[in-house]
């Protein structure tokens, strides 16, 4: 909305946020891509393999953890991978709403626009044209560095829980499919990379190329398999360390700075960079200076929420303090 206040176009497709099922919010946007009526009934469920018009693997579950088990397939299985053949990408969510948006960028626009536009991949399942799966060596794979006893120091309750899911990995490990389960991943984030290359392809193509601000992130880190973890909602590293990219006038090129920042920083960036309307105290700090000068960037600390009420990590480059609900504490 701030954008469309601030005199922008504004255009949305993909997994940008979530809603509640039956209640699709298209409120400040100009348009927001839905390529059917049941993905707008789903609502948050309109990201990826909910739906009935996606291409799937011939044989599902396709990978040992579930076949072992004896479990059925479903629309989101966690840990679940498979190369579809080639001549499926056209049909794949993401490429329909990547497709979508060259597409806007390629019109004619009387007035700045804004663009969001969320991949899905790398998500389970991992699912991604076989082309993609090709790309890496399965035995060439280097793993994680999984440590002995890595979760014999948490506190009580982070203890067990990781123990229960520790589960998996071990069945992973006994299955020997660790390096294709990270296989998997890799391919969907070459398969994630090649869908942003054809969006920066379609930009330079365009008249907006040199007035166009570019941010890249994802919305969390994920465990393969650390602390025996395959998955988010951790306030370790691995969750919280994400890629922010930027790009555009007056951004320095080939630079990468090590401080501190916080995704709630992107908005107030914008709104400074885009001379948008803002009224309010913002929690995210503008990234803006540093853009200008990125050796007088100074690190800081920022606070991650946890899933759970009562928890949190403070974080900065070389500390991170975690405080759960239970008072217990992690320090690293």
């Amino acid at each position: 909305m701030a954008f469309k206040n601030g005199g922008y176009n504004t255009f949305g497709a993909g997994k940008i946020y979530h809603h509640r099922s039956g209640f699709l919010d298209q409120r400040g946007w100009d348009e927001y891509h839905s390529r059917s009526q049941e993905e707008k009934d789903m609502a948050w469920e309109m990201n990826g393999y909910h739906m009935n018009d996606v291409p799937r693997p011939t044989s599902q579950p396709n990978i040992p953890y579930f076949i072992k088990k004896g479990l059925p397939s479903g629309p989101a299985l966690h840990l679940e991978w498979a190369p579809l053949d080639n001549d499926k990408e056209k049909e794949m969510v993401d490429v329909i709403r990547t497709q979508w948006a060259c597409d806007v960028i390629s019109r004619k626009h009387d007035k700045p626009f804004f663009l969001a536009l969320g991949l899905y991949c790398p998500h389970y399942p991992n699912y991604a044209p076989k082309k993609y799966f090709d790309l890496y060596k399965r035995d060439s794979i280097k793993l994680p560095d999984y440590k002995t006893g890595d979760i014999d120091d948490l506190p009580p309750a982070i203890r067990k829980n990781a123990l229960n899911k520790m589960k998996q990995h071990t069945e992973l490990e006994e299955s020997d499919a660790v390096k294709d389960a990270i296989l998997g991943y890799l391919a969907c984030v070459s398969f994630a990379d090649a869908m942003l290359g054809r969006v920066l392809d379609a930009l330079d193509a365009s008249p907006y190329k040199k007035n166009t601000l570019v941010c890249v992130w994802s919305d969390n880190g994920f465990h393969h398999g650390e602390k025996g973890i395959w998955g988010k909602h951790t306030l370790w590293e691995r969750t919280s360390n994400v890629p922010l990219l930027w790009s555009g006038p007056g951004i320095p090129k080939n630079t990468k700075v090590p401080t501190t920042v916080s995704l709630i920083d992107i908005y107030p960036t914008f709104v400074e960079l885009c001379k948008l309307p803002n009224k309010t105290q913002l929690d995210g700090v503008s990234l803006a200076p540093i853009f200008k000068n990125p050796s007088k960037a100074k690190d800081r600390n920022v606070i991650l929420p946890y899933h759970e009420r009562g928890g949190y990590a403070v974080i900065n480059m070389n500390w991170r303090y975690i405080h759960y609900d239970d008072n217990t504490e992690e320090f690293y």
